[in-house]
């Protein structure tokens, strides 16, 4: 025994004479690595004022961190904030000031009405919804993006620098990150949201607020028009001269933050089943699916993840055509599913594909050039043993508006409606209980549920002045130089 003790040293001394730093780094920090297989490797506290990779990639983590039973009973069982608080640190939250990520987290969420977290109620046997639309502008990006904002400003105090928030918007995002960014001292913050692309209530969020370090830019295209803006900005000079920074679900915190309520929501709903339960999650861009696949890859006890989508079906899709491949945009009742290029479906390629960084590069590639790329068939099962995708058209959001109104009293948005309509068409071989996840509040979409029941939600107090105040933002043509002009006009 002592001699193979001595043995394992004498090769660990080998290792750290060979390549130190890089060995000492991977052993006993949790980095991160650009999914297209470039050489950066940058720590969780570094990624804070990071947007995408130098070679174009997302961030991942080199590997899954690993819990002990007392980790993972604490990510089910705890309040919110101490849960995102222990995500945070078990994926190298080590790498920041001590005590910030866990004071910056509580402090964000003071502000919601029930900081203990959103709620998880059974509809009907085997049925329950999460509820994620009771932050500040009701919506389940508050969730990340209040956490996310102390995080940055208070990293930012700490480092005396100041940067700047870039964000593509199909209408929730940017009026969270507005929300959670306006008046800060050191911190910029960009919207770019489509034209006619976000309803009334979602554009009010973003260009009312009268902050001097807010620009809202209205651009004359899509939503993929306007993230491709924004990650072309990202490899510019301008990137470092104004400290660009993501918060869209480019950035790996703000996900990260968000597979905390999956794991508490999962661990309620197994407290009374005894069984892993499925989630229907309605998905545009693909950050907060990837975030409950999160979970359940370090042991929440999750069994299938559905992903379900508006008539801009590019998810469905690829289930069933091995094909990823883009249409034209439509625009519809849901507004924030109105997408064809899920930029966060890259992580989970990198998975698919091995953590083959060039595969995935080559992928990329050819979406971007050609529009498509390929799943072979142990690609796709491989991607089919998590995921399962439903295409819901406007007529079924609709009629599933008013059937979950009937059978439950309850109103709900026009893409969490998506979401009830996959629960109605679950093959009945699926095991365990269904979660189906509630994006924002019907009253951001007050058209769309009048249409669906005849009469309108109810608006939130905290919104109906809001919705009152005049509005302030510009508007620029499609290209990143328009874009930049109008920063520098605003910021320089």
């Amino acid at each position: 025994m002592k001699g193979n003790w001595l043995l394992s040293i004498h090769r660990f001394q080998s290792l750290i004479e060979l390549q130190p730093v890089k060995f000492i780094l991977e052993i006993f920090l949790l980095n991160y690595i650009s999914t297209r297989g470039g050489d950066e490797t940058l720590s969780l506290a570094q990624l804070l004022t990071r947007g995408t990779a130098s070679d174009g990639g997302l961030f991942v983590p080199r590997q899954w961190p690993k819990l002990g039973s007392d980790t993972l009973d604490t990510l089910l069982t705890g309040e919110y904030a101490d849960i995102a608080t222990a995500v945070l640190t078990l994926f190298g939250g080590d790498t920041m000031p001590s005590g910030l990520i866990q004071n910056a987290v509580h402090s964000a969420m003071s502000q919601f009405n029930d900081p203990v977290g959103p709620p998880v109620s059974a509809l009907s046997d085997g049925l329950w919804a999460l509820e994620l639309m009771h932050g500040p502008t009701l919506a389940f990006k508050d969730f990340a993006l209040a956490p996310l904002a102390e995080i940055i400003d208070q990293t930012l105090q700490h480092q005396d620098q100041r940067a700047t928030v870039l964000c593509a918007t199909s209408g929730d995002t940017g009026a969270a990150t507005v929300s959670a960014f306006a008046n800060r001292e050191r911190v910029n913050a960009v919207v770019l949201f489509p034209n006619g692309g976000v309803s009334e209530f979602q554009r009010k969020q973003m260009t009312t607020t009268g902050a001097a370090n807010v620009l809202p830019l209205r651009v004359d295209g899509d939503f993929d028009q306007c993230q491709k803006i924004v990650k072309a900005l990202y490899q510019t000079p301008a990137a470092a001269r104004h400290g660009y920074t993501a918060v869209n679900s480019i950035n790996i915190v703000r996900i990260l933050l968000q597979s905390a309520y999956y794991f508490r929501s999962s661990g309620i709903v197994y407290r009374k089943s005894n069984k892993p339960c499925n989630f229907i999650v309605p998905t545009g861009n693909f950050g907060n699916i990837y975030a409950a696949y999160i979970a359940k890859q370090l042991g929440a006890p999750i069994g299938k993840l559905i992903i379900t989508s508006n008539d801009n079906d590019v998810l469905p899709r690829l289930f069933e055509t091995t094909t990823m491949a883009g249409n034209q945009t439509v625009k519809t009742i849901s507004p924030s599913m109105d997408i064809q290029v899920s930029s966060n479906f890259e992580r989970l390629l990198w998975h698919i594909k091995g953590n083959d960084g060039t595969a995935v590069k080559k992928a990329q590639n050819s979406l971007e050039s050609d529009n498509r790329y390929h799943l072979s068939d142990a690609e796709m099962a491989t991607l089919e043993q998590d995921f399962a995708a439903f295409r819901c058209p406007e007529e079924e959001a609709l009629s599933a508006i008013k059937s979950v109104w009937q059978k439950h009293e309850k109103i709900i948005c026009p893409h969490s409606a998506t979401a009830f309509y996959a629960a109605h068409h679950l093959p009945a071989s699926m095991e365990g209980d269904t979660v189906v996840v509630e994006t924002a509040h019907p009253a951001k979409f007050s058209d769309a549920v009048y249409k669906a029941i005849g009469e309108r939600p109810k608006i939130p107090q905290s919104a109906r002045e809001m919705l009152a105040a005049s509005e302030s933002f510009e508007s620029v043509i499609a290209t990143a130089d328009a874009v930049q002009s109008a920063i520098d006009t605003k910021f320089s």
